[in-house]
């Protein structure tokens, strides 16, 4: 196996002059004396007969060369870190030490059920939780920084074994006196000619793109007139009159202003889900997930029937999470 010139130090060293633009500073940076920092930067110089930096305007700056070269230098110090991690994760299985992430837009009483996860190992299991949004959650799970993670689907990444565990129906949100506000239940028809206020297209396409596929199967084109990053901001442009919007029915209870009303179809949910890399099924993770479905049935009843459990036999279909939630 041939040996690479470059020692990972060096890379590290080259990596902190290029992000100081200067000697002194990254010596500072990293501990080490400025001779020490040249002398790191001469092993990569000599080793290929390139210069990495020139020097403009008192500050060291990338030659072209050592632009295309600090891309590298920075995928294989990471790859390095990730091995690293990966190993600390597999060891940490072995210990009865887990580590999950939690979107941090799962319902309130979701992420209660999660973080009073217990699960009996014959030996003490300690459990370490870490929030976030899913997209972050996921690239941790199938990076081998976290074991298992709790996020909003759809997810499709055939890394990962997907099983969803809770759903809640989406409401048709008023304001207060809005002609809609009277019926008891709405139906995609009602929509025609509605300012239509999106939630999450941006961050969350895939469940907005499932909107819009719905209300087309009735002929409808929404109607859409503003963007709303999150379940709060949507709201306040409902209360202001902007429009109206379709939320899950935990993000509505409570709001003043605001009426929510089922919709006919009862299809259209928001679904929360826990993963886990394919490649990692240990009894340990196999437990958590048990564990993490006893939880949420608890939560559904405590609910009442309006939001349901998927069988836990079948295996989910992967999805995938294009940032946001």
């Amino acid at each position: 196996m041939r040996r690479p010139k470059v020692k990972l130090d060096n890379l590290i060293v080259f990596m902190t002059v290029a992000e100081k633009c200067d000697m002194d500073d990254a010596a500072k940076e990293l501990g080490l004396s400025a001779s020490g920092v040249r002398k790191q930067l001469d092993a990569i110089e000599n080793a290929f007969g390139i210069g990495l930096f020139e020097k403009i305007g008192g500050r060291l700056i990338l030659t072209e060369d050592g632009g295309l070269f600090y891309e590298d230098a920075v995928k294989a110090v990471n790859q390095a870190l990730l091995a690293e991690e990966q190993l600390y994760a597999r060891q940490a299985i072995r210990n009865h030490h887990l580590v999950i992430g939690h979107s941090t837009n799962l319902p309130p009483r979701l992420i209660t059920a999660i973080t009073q996860i217990h699960i009996d190992d014959g030996h003490p299991v300690h459990i370490e939780h870490r929030s976030g949004l899913t997209s972050t959650t996921v690239r941790r799970v199938t990076d081998g920084l976290l074991h298992a993670g709790f996020g909003i689907l759809p997810i499709r990444m055939p890394e990962l074994l997907v099983r969803t565990i809770y759903e809640e129906p989406l409401v048709a949100c008023f304001p207060i006196g809005h002609r809609l506000a009277m019926k008891s239940v709405v139906s995609p028809q009602d929509f025609d000619g509605e300012p239509f206020i999106a939630v999450s297209r941006e961050p969350w396409p895939e469940r907005h793109q499932e909107i819009v596929d719905h209300c087309a199967d009735f002929g409808l084109l929404l109607n859409i007139v503003a963007d709303a990053y999150s379940a709060p901001e949507a709201l306040t442009y409902v209360e202001q009159k902007m429009g109206i919007c379709l939320l899950p029915s935990t993000s509505v209870a409570g709001r003043p202003g605001i009426v929510a009303r089922p919709l006919s179809t009862h299809v259209l949910m928001r679904r929360c889900g826990v993963f886990i890399r394919e490649d990692n099924r240990s009894p340990l993770l196999q437990k958590l997930i048990d564990a993490s479905l006893r939880l949420t049935e608890d939560v559904r009843l405590k609910r009442g029937p309006s939001s349901a459990m998927l069988p836990t036999t079948a295996r989910e279909e992967s999805r995938t999470v294009k940032g946001g939630y």
